[in-house]
């Protein structure tokens, strides 16, 4: 139902931008994961490149070649994900709509459209992809919890100004370490435009983010 198209979207968003990130290396990490099925997982980590990987031979593409099977072998991908991954997954609660798309004939469609979503982080780097997700969350989640808002870039940009407007003429030292600090950062877009602001001000400086959201610290 349209209601519940952002509870599908979301997760399958991300899936797909870790199934691209990791496809470069996956290779490697299976072939490292299927000699030896107990190696650590700092290990394949660093297979992978990331802090994260699967051990799938799955991916979305392959799901799709046993129809008959979508399902099962859908759950299966994602139980190759390290289990990072598969928290994240599981607070997204991808198992249920996986089961209820394949209840509503409609998994294999949605499982196809996303295989040919190009999220490799050669085309979408991390500042492209932040816009494209907190694009997701402004048109499904906006307000949906009391405090939860999306806040657009322009707004971001005009707090950033403020906050260097005055009382801070220390931040064009040279090599001056500046640290920003967002107790509730959401997606990171202040910290993120407020570190390519002060770079531009001041390209020598040190620039430490920390930021803190209700699901954990970034």
């Amino acid at each position: 139902m349209p209601d519940k198209y952002g509870d599908v979207i979301i997760p399958m968003t991300i899936l797909r931008r870790f199934e691209c990130s990791l496809a470069p290396t996956k290779v490697a990490v299976i072939e490292a994961y299927e000699k030896n099925p107990v190696m650590p997982a700092l290990a394949l980590e660093r297979k992978s490149g990331f802090q994260f990987y699967n051990t799938s031979h799955y991916d979305l593409k392959e799901l799709q070649s046993e129809s008959d099977k979508l399902a099962e072998n859908f759950s299966n991908y994602i139980e190759g994900f390290s289990s990072n991954v598969q928290d994240i997954m599981k607070q997204l609660k991808l198992a249920d709509h996986i089961k209820t798309m394949d209840e509503g004939g409609c998994l294999l469609t949605v499982v196809k459209a996303f295989s040919e979503l190009d999220l490799n982080p050669a085309t979408y780097d991390s500042i492209k992809m932040g816009y494209i997700f907190e694009n997701l969350i402004g048109r499904f989640y906006q307000n949906v919890d009391a405090g939860q808002y999306y806040t657009g870039r322009d707004i971001i940009k005009c707090l950033v100004s403020i906050l260097t407007a005055e009382g801070s003429d220390d931040i064009f030292e040279d090599h001056k370490v500046i640290t920003v600090c967002d107790q509730a950062c959401g997606t990171g877009g202040m910290l993120s435009t407020a570190y390519s602001y002060l770079k531009h001000v001041n390209p020598s400086a040190d620039v430490r983010l920390f930021g803190q959201e209700y699901m954990g610290p970034s």
